[in-house]
């Protein structure tokens, strides 16, 4: 079965072929590579800049948080119906009272 477009040509026996015309020389050049950084500020372009504020402020509040908890010491005073001495779990415990 043919293919509904196809289009019968009608070409003369013992004719030559056409010669395919010359291409020119082609040209081998280097492909040039993007650069990491070159691809790390398209991709920061193409974020709209209050994204790019909210990232920024987010990223400032994890490391300002990881600051204060390195430098801080976050113990609580002792509570005074327990014993300071000993030390304690670090899960909820039912108190003995």
């Amino acid at each position: 079965m043919r293919h509904p477009l196809h289009v019968p040509l009608s070409v003369p026996v013992g004719a030559p072929a056409p010669a395919p015309a010359a291409a020119p020389a082609a040209r081998h050049r280097k492909p040039r590579r993007p650069s990491a950084l070159r691809a790390g500020v398209a991709a920061l372009a193409a974020v709209p800049p209050a994204r790019r504020l909210a990232a920024g402020l987010g990223l400032a509040s994890v490391l300002a948080a990881t600051a204060l908890t390195a430098t801080v010491d976050p113990a609580a005073p002792v509570a005074p119906d327990r014993e300071p001495a000993r030390q304690s779990s670090t899960f909820a415990q039912v108190s003995g009272d």
